[in-house]
């Protein structure tokens, strides 16, 4: 239920903003530090309890997407929920053990009081230009993804801090500040990267059957989903 909700708002991290600044940064790599910690620790029993509770099942080989090739998705499960700081950061850490293609890992998630959110995490450079393919962008736009990598030694830690929402499938990203490694990105970068973000995000909901936004809401300390997801993997 919830890790296709956080799957969709890790995207807002993907690599087409990060690896288009980085063009303009040679040797960046001086500036890679540590994640920020968010102090949101990882609850290992709740995805298991929240999957039982929605009977979300996994028909994966055990249990994780075999190298090669994208997990299946099928049904439709209806979802109003709440989702707190713990849950979302829980999720994505499971999620990444389940699908090691995801290109991002070690991500916490805190919504604020004020209504912002803010994530950080460390993104996969080799594997988010290899997930960029599969969301259907073109071989030219993945070889220049690649020349900018080349100006990183290694994975890219990040955060960003911003809000976020979504009506009919609509999403609307507005980050008010993003960093890549010591480096913050500047607006005139963050905010056309932000558009390019929503139709990463947009392509990934059509390629995945069964689910649905109706509505997505950052709120006081949480987040509220409305809408559907797919009800198994296999």
């Amino acid at each position: 239920m919830k890790k296709f909700l956080f799957f969709i708002l890790l995207l807002i991290l993907i690599p087409v903003a990060g690896l288009a600044y980085l063009g303009f940064v040679p040797g960046v790599s001086k500036y890679i530090a540590k994640p920020v910690d968010l102090g949101v620790k990882v609850d290992p029993s709740y995805t298991d309890s929240l999957e039982q509770k929605i009977n979300f099942k996994n028909e994966l080989p055990g249990g994780v997407v075999p190298v090669g090739r994208e997990g299946v998705f099928s049904g439709s499960i209806k979802v109003d929920e709440q989702v707190s700081s713990v849950a979302a950061t829980s999720i994505l850490a499971q999620w990444k053990r389940r699908s090691p293609s995801l290109p991002v890992r070690d991500v916490q998630v805190r919504f604020n009081d004020d209504g912002t959110a803010e994530v950080s995490g460390v993104l996969e450079i080799a594997t988010a230009i290899s997930v960029a393919k599969t969301l259907g962008y073109s071989d030219a736009d993945i070889e220049k993804g690649k020349s900018y990598a080349k100006y990183v030694s290694g994975d890219l830690p990040f955060y960003v801090k911003g809000t976020t929402g979504a009506t009919n499938n609509q999403i609307s990203i507005s980050p008010s500040d993003f960093q890549l490694g010591k480096v913050s990105v500047p607006e005139s970068i963050t905010t056309p990267a932000a558009r390019v973000v929503e139709d990463v995000i947009e392509r990934r909901i059509k390629q995945v059957g069964g689910i649905n936004l109706e509505s997505i809401k950052l709120g006081s300390g949480s987040l509220q989903f409305t809408g559907t997801v797919p009800s198994s993997i296999k």
